[in-house]
Order: C-alpha cells, then structure tokens, then sequence
C-alpha cells in the first residue's frame, strides 16, 4: 500500500495511542491502516504462551479493544495473522523489548518524586555535560557499587581515592545539564544480566526499538518491566535534586529494523520515506522516518510529550535532525513549551547521507533562527580544533588561519556576513562544542595533529576558555576536563568498555585541568556577559578588539554598570608575549583605565588593581596558549 493510499483519519490523530492504564480496565489502540482484522494477545509472563487472543473493534484504521481488570503486568502484542508484533507505543516490556507490558506507571514513581519538577534556567545560561549512563561509572576506578546501572549513576559519597566521581562530580564542576546519550530500548545491546558488560554487548543506542521504553541493560534488574522505569526515574530525581537538568537524546530519524520494523508491519510503506521502491537512507544506516507523514509527526510529539510529563525531563537532543521536517520540530516546540517554557531543544543540522526529504524541509542551520532552539555549530568546531579525525590544526593548536572562525564564535555566530554556516539569529540558535561523541575526543584528536601529548593541557585549557566564554549554549562532552582519551578510536559507537568506559584515575592525573573547568564554569555563572539571549545584547556589550598578532584574540566585553569591563585574550602562541594596552584606551575613549586580572592560565585569580594612564604605554605579559581576563574600570 503507498503512503498515497492511506490517511490518516481525525479520530486516530486524536487517539491516545498505545495501552491507557486504568486500575479497573486497560484500553489498547493500535493504527494498523489497510487491515481488517486485528488481534490483541495476552500473557501472564515475559516467555509463557498466550494467555488470551481477543479480537479487536475496528473504526477506519484504527482498533481499538477495552479489557476488563487490572492488567498491571501483564504482557502484550499484536496479532497480525501469524505475526506478532510489539507496540511501539509500548512503555514498559520484557527483556530485549520481545513483548510489551502494561504497567500501572504511578507504581514506579520513587518516594517523592516530582514529574513537574522542570527546570526554571534560561536555555542561554546552559552548560551541558553529554555522557553515556554506562560509561559514566562501568570502570572500577569510578567506585560504584552498580557499575554502568541508572542507580550508580547517581549514587552519592563515590570516590577515585580521595577525588569525587559520579554525581558527587558532576556536583563539584557546576555544569546545569546532563545530556544522556540515548536511553530508549535499543535493538543491539543484550539485555541479559550475565550479559552486561561483555566486550562485544556494547552500543551508544543510536540504534532504537522502543522509543518509550527505557534502555535494560542499565536496570539493575531488567527482566522486571518496571525496575528500568524506577530506577531512570530516580537518576532525574537525583539530578534535579542537585539542580542539575536532564536532556535525552533522541533518534527520531531511524529504526535498527526496516521491513521487519513494528512500524512497517502494522502499517506497510508508510513510516519510512523511499525512493521508488527502494527506502530512503538519509540516515546512512538503511532507513529515515518520515516525519513530515501526519501520524509519523503524531508518534514523534506524542513520544517526547511522554517523556516530559511522564518522566519530568528538561530537553532533548535530536540526533540526525536534517532528517527531521521544520514543521515537525517547530510543533513539537509548541507544544513542549506549554508544560517548560525553558526546555531546551537541539540538534545536529546534517543527515548521515542523501535524504528523500525535500531539503526546504529539511532541519539544517539557519532553520532554527527565530524559533530558539539551538544547533551544532560545527563551524565554530573546527576553527577551535581542526578538522574532526584528521591533521588540520585549529586555533588552539596555534592556526591563525582559524583566527577569525573563533572570533565569529564568541560572539555567538552572529555575524551573517562573515560566518562559514550562515549566522545565527541569537546565540540561543548555537550549541557550542569542540568535541561530542562522534569522531575523535579532544585529548586524541590534539595528539594527532600535532604527533605528541607535550602541548596538550594547555591546548585544552584554551579550548575550554574560548568555549565558556563564547556567546551560545556551552556542550562538552564527559572526560573532556580531565583529558579522557578513547586511544584513537573514532567510532567508538560499539567498541568494549576498555575503550568507552570513563577512568576516573585521569582526573587525579589532571587535576589541576579539572580546576581550571571548574573555575571557568563558575566564572560563566558569575557574569552574565557570556551568557546573552539575543543578537542585539551581544552587538552593545561584546566587542572584538582589533589585534595586529594573528595568534591573539581579545574581547571587550562591559558588565551590568557601563563603566566596568571584562577584557578577554585568547593567545595561541608558543612562546609568551607582550602586548601594548594603547588599543585598549581607544576602543574605551578614556584616558584611566583599572585593571585586576581575575583568570589566567592556573584558573581563577585576584592579583593587585592597577591603574594605568594611557600616557604610560602600559604592556601586559600573555602566557604561551591561554586566556587571560582583566576586570577592568574606566576611572573618571
């Protein structure tokens, strides 16, 4: 049947899809257009026989079937002839996502956990960690007691030695957000307990099967439906309680399965986009959803909806969001934000290969202007650190080249004429990053273009620097504030834990870089200057000086009272320098001038105030690859 052939009735866009929990009855709707007939099979357990085989009432497109009793736990499919398919719109199953299950979900609620409990912090203000729920505390050296699991995620009181790890990490840094790469029930991974850890049962989860069902592996137990749903429920209460938001990453663009998907079993030829007979592969992995399809678009917002009120999260990360159509996305804003005002929403503006999606359509930079949420600026990337697996060299491995790319995005990429994607329309439209998953991690991708480690704390100190205190929302990825390194693996989408999981000895190795993050995120809060919401903010209070050197960047940036500043300089050079202040008193039109250097290459200081006339032909020292900052004052 062709996408042409079916449409999708009012009553079934409007139909609470999946199985709706009541203590006294559970009612099942499934949309399986084409078909006549549609069953509804029962199970007391996760690999006993059929229990029940009910047939199901069917109007238009939509069946529909209301079983008496309290269905809590027990096991569902759909009968399709002799197939058996599981519901997409399952929210709990059994193990490996084989059958779904009905679950009284206010029985999975931890004591005093809070759904409404959103997050109240502006998207500009955000600092957001991207980890992995089991790389964060699978090594030893993480001192968990559930290694890899949702609870020892946030267990508290864990230590390496003396130095926190874990929550207790996350805590000591200040970041405001985790991004948790992808936590829905994915197709690859085992979830077998004996399973969990074994060199070849490792993946990201980029690979989705069950959207609304949280991933087992990382349950302590996962063949109990309802342990996944507690314990995920439990790490966001844990985090909110920290004041820490949660993003979940989303791969609304892709199924690991194709033909033999749920999707294209109940409804044939309509989930995914094709090409003539052949299906669309956009997402480089054999399939791409296509969402612009009103009940595609329905599953998508219904699915993120649930995740929101269900499971109180405070924003998402679209994976492969070209793939994704702009309407899509800008209704599922609309109505995300009627619960969270504040909830933050981004992605990645490319697709993994050519798509059938009309590119007017498409999600790609430039289309999030106007609607706030953010895009990887890709742009801003690679002028910091070069090409993303090869030898370029970016600004921070001394590149002058890149002199101008990094200015671009400090002051959020604002600038349509001179930036390499376009521009954005406010540094909210900007996710800033020098590293995610994907490709090499900063500490190796450093090692590579230059052939040695000797310079890289200090190349990692400026990138931190130019990042958080760029215009835009500010992502690292985890490890990166202690040098993680994955041993050059650029993919390590399935490699063992030995390459993915975090070593948290790294940190005591680097501890004085860990300061220096800590010290720089805790500067960003303090000043607001870095954390401006629109264009117009940043072209009155950010200002780029104009340096002869090509390795130096400086920024004027003046705080709440007009006469005080912060001066920034961002400097590549292998050697120190001297730098003549003469600009300094043009770009202010003063003649006075205090200056205290509040950070510079250790961190956080508070040297002695000083007062310069401009007379004097003041020079200031730069240390070779760092960022310097001086608070400043115009004096009458």
């Amino acid at each position: 049947m062709s996408p042409n052939e079916i449409r999708a009735s009012n009553l079934a866009l409007a139909a609470p899809l999946g199985a709706t929990y009541e203590k006294t009855q559970t009612t099942f709707r499934v949309w399986a257009p084409g078909r006549e007939t549609l069953e509804l099979n029962l199970y007391e357990t996760a690999t006993g026989p059929e229990t029940a085989t009910l047939p199901m009432q069917r109007e238009g497109d939509l069946f529909t079937l209301c079983v008496a009793g309290d269905l809590d736990g027990v096991f569902y499919t759909y009968g399709l002839d002799f197939d058996r398919v599981v519901d997409p719109y399952a929210r709990a199953a059994s193990l490996n996502g084989k059958r779904g299950c009905v679950v009284d979900l206010r029985s999975t609620d931890p004591v005093g956990f809070a759904r409404d409990d959103s997050m109240a912090l502006p998207v500009e203000d955000a600092i957001v960690y991207e980890v992995h729920v089991a790389d964060f505390t699978f090594s030893q050296t993480s001192g968990a007691a559930h290694r890899g699991k949702y609870v020892g995620f946030v267990e508290e009181g864990t230590r390496f030695e003396t130095l926190t790890t874990g929550l207790d990490h996350l805590k000591e840094l200040g970041i405001t957000h985790v991004h948790l790469m992808p936590i829905a029930e994915n197709a690859t991974v085992d979830e077998s307990p004996e399973r969990f850890g074994a060199d070849d049962n490792y993946n990201w989860g980029y690979d989705p099967q069950l959207y609304n069902v949280p991933e087992g592996a990382f349950a302590t137990d996962p063949s109990d439906p309802k342990s996944r749903i507690r314990e995920l429920k439990a790490l966001i209460q844990a985090l909110h309680e920290a004041g820490i938001g949660v993003i979940l990453d989303v791969v609304y663009n892709h199924t690991y399965q194709t033909i033999d998907s749920n999707f294209n079993r109940l409804a044939p030829g309509y989930y995914y986009r094709q090409e003539g007979n052949r299906f669309s592969n956009g997402s480089g992995v054999g399939n791409e959803l296509a969402s612009e399809r009103p009940m595609v678009r329905k599953f998508i917002i219904d699915s993120l909806l649930y995740w929101q009120r269900e499971y109180g999260v405070d924003g998402f990360r679209f994976d492969l969001m070209a793939l994704t159509d702009t309407r899509t996305v800008q209704i599922a804003l609309a109505k995300l934000r009627v619960k969270n005002p504040n909830v933050l929403v981004y992605g990645e503006p490319w697709a993994g290969a050519r798509s059938a999606l009309p590119s007017p359509l498409k999600t790609v930079w430039k289309t999030q202007n106007g609607w706030g949420f953010g895009l990887f600026n890709e742009a801003f990337r690679d002028a910091i650190k070069g090409d993303v697996d090869g030898y370029t060299r970016g600004f921070v491995q001394g590149n002058p080249a890149m002199k101008a790319g990094v200015e671009i995005g400090l002051t959020g990429s604002i600038d349509y004429a001179k930036a390499r994607n376009g521009g954005a329309e406010d540094p909210v439209n900007t996710v800033n990053y020098f590293n995610a998953h994907d490709n090499l991690i900063l500490e190796d991708k450093l090692t590579r273009s230059l052939g040695s480690e000797a310079c890289n704390d200090a190349m990692t100190r400026l990138a931190f620097g130019i990042l958080l205190t760029s215009q835009g929302i500010a992502f690292f990825h985890a490890g990166n504030e202690f040098r993680r390194t994955k041993g050059m693996d650029a993919n390590s989408y399935h490699s063992p834990y030995c390459v993915n999981a975090i070593d948290w000895s790294l940190k005591k190795e680097h501890l004085s870089l860990f300061h220096y993050v800590k010290d720089l995120i805790a500067l960003r809060k303090r000043y607001d200057v870095f954390t401006l919401h629109s264009k117009h903010e940043v072209k009155a209070r950010v200002h780029l000086l104009p340096m002869t050197s090509p390795n130096l960047i400086a920024t004027l940036c003046v705080l709440d009272d007009p006469r005080e500043f912060l001066l920034c300089f961002y400097y590549n050079g292998w050697d120190g320098m001297e730098q003549d202040l003469a600009f300094l008193f043009d770009a202010l039109k003063a003649y006075h001038v205090s200056l205290q250097r509040i950070f510079d290459e250790t961190g956080q200081c508070s040297s002695n105030r000083f007062t310069l006339s401009y007379r004097e032909r003041a020079r200031i020292h730069l240390e070779p690859i760092s960022l310097t900052i001086y608070k400043g004052a115009r004096m009458r």
